[in-house]
């Protein structure tokens, strides 16, 4: 009698496949007691039986229907099959085939009706117990997060390998990634900085070329994490925050809401790509007031034209540096501050507290409407639909507190000394210019409205009087 084995465990942690070594011994044991000869071993080890793909399980079913085997033997019928239809499936093949099933525990006849009946009570028990399983676990990962605990899988960008400590590096880029946000910046804007560091998002690439290797990142990932509300200490369990996480926040609530208000708007996901050059779609045309769009790059300079009719071309190199130069001197100004503070905000705590009484009463609501049955499911509804209304609110208001302007990093580099607030302000404007120009155009747009002029036709020498700049108000 022919004998293939089917060895399987559904998790290895260790890794040390300590659990199929047992199997393969009971195994062995039971096809030399009836004198069988083992002409395969198959293993699909750390592998369940009810979801993914089994090689093992796979390349089983094919020995079974070329004949290939006479008897194939697994230590208990719960290690072949967890799911019916897996089941009748293998009865199938095994009766089209002749071949017999024996399992460590005892055989299974079948080919026989009580065989098969006893089998498909066995698989049910199975299922039975993936499903129990999977309740436990269920209920294990929703208590967990409601003391919040930090989600198992991959260790989260920003922390440590404990989930709870703060990464120096990576918590320092989270941070600088919702400024940058707020401050006017673009996702992709961040993905370039946080890749020109050398920081990785965790992930391994799967294309055949670069298998294996860590995953840079780009908009959308860079997106997704800035969503999540891990960064604000707070725990979410299937897609809902029910509360406080354990660990600290890398940023404040405020900021985190701030930036989910912003990354959701749709208005934002149907924008266009924003323009590389500084004044390109900012700048308008001082004939027909349209827009002004970057043109030919030469090998040193790049230029700008009216993008309707081209009634203006000029270097833009000389107009970049000009309106830099005019950004920073009114940055560096004593009364910059008034640009963007009036004293007065939300009282972000007192919202907090708040939020959390709601989420708290959310929660103990649903369970007294399940234990209560003089509670009709509309006037459950209409209770939670008022304290959800109250709870966007306070939301909102916590998003509005946690704004700021774009000209925040240049505010605080401003200093009583004329010549040090310009050099400092100059030194942080052209930082954000190293790391591209999303902030700073954001920075421009905020503050003035650019007219461009032609320079006339042959004209040799930067004229600043070609660049009409007026200050915007400010709300």
């Amino acid at each position: 009698m022919r004998v293939v084995l089917y060895l399987r465990q559904s998790v290895d942690r260790a890794g040390d496949e300590l659990g199929v070594s047992r199997q393969r011994q009971d195994c062995e044991r039971l096809a030399a007691e009836r004198g069988w000869t083992v002409v395969a071993t198959l293993i699909d080890n750390d592998t369940s039986a009810s979801k993914g793909r089994r090689r093992g399980f796979a390349e089983l079913l094919r020995l079974v229907d070329s004949k290939a085997v006479d008897v194939v033997v697994v230590w208990a019928i719960d290690r072949l099959v967890r799911r019916l239809a897996d089941l009748e499936d293998v009865i199938e093949r095994c009766e089209r085939a002749g071949v017999k099933l024996a399992t460590v525990s005892g055989d299974l006849d079948l080919s026989t009706d009580m065989g098969r009946l006893v089998g498909r009570i066995l698989a049910s028990v199975a299922r039975a117990e993936v499903e129990r399983k999977g309740a436990r676990q269920r209920r294990a990962y929703q208590q967990a997060a409601e003391l919040g605990e930090p989600p198992g899988g991959p260790v989260p960008f920003g922390f440590q390998p404990d989930r709870i400590t703060h990464h120096p590096v990576q918590a320092d880029a989270v941070r600088d990634g919702y400024a940058a946000l707020l401050a006017g910046g673009t996702l992709a804007g961040i993905a370039r900085r946080w890749n020109a560091a050398g920081l990785t998002s965790g992930r391994v690439r799967i294309a055949r070329e670069r298998a294996g290797q860590p995953s840079q990142w780009c908009a959308e990932t860079v997106r997704a994490l800035l969503l999540n509300p891990r960064n604000a200490g707070l725990r979410a369990y299937h897609g809902e925050i029910i509360g406080p996480a354990r660990w600290e926040p890398i940023v404040a609530e405020q900021t985190w809401r701030a930036a989910v208000a912003m990354l959701s708007d749709p208005s934002r996901r149907q924008a266009p790509p924003a323009p590389r050059r500084l004044l390109s779609g900012i700048a308008i045309c001082g004939v027909c007031q349209g827009p002004v769009c970057a043109g030919t790059t030469m090998p040193t300079y790049h230029t700008y034209r009216c993008r309707s009719n081209g009634h203006v071309a000029r270097r833009g190199d000389h107009a970049d540096a000009y309106v830099s130069a005019v950004v920073v001197e009114r940055l560096a100004r004593p009364d910059a501050i008034e640009l963007i503070s009036d004293g007065t905000g939300p009282d972000v705590a007192a919202l907090r507290s708040e939020a959390i009484s709601l989420r708290s009463r959310l929660q103990s609501i649903a369970v007294e409407f399940a234990d209560d049955d003089t509670v009709t499911p509309a006037q459950f509804r209409a209770i939670t639909a008022r304290l959800r209304t109250r709870l966007d609110a306070i939301e909102a208001q916590i998003a509005d507190a946690g704004r700021v302007s774009v000209l925040g990093p240049f505010i605080t580099a401003a200093s009583e000394d004329r010549q040090a607030a310009v050099e400092r302000v100059r030194g942080v404007w052209d930082a954000m210019l190293d790391q591209g120009t999303d902030r700073c155009r954001a920075v421009i747009d905020t503050l003035m409205t650019i007219t461009l002029h032609s320079p006339g036709p042959g004209a040799r020498r930067f004229d600043p009087a070609t660049i009409e700049i007026v200050p915007k108000e400010q709300s």
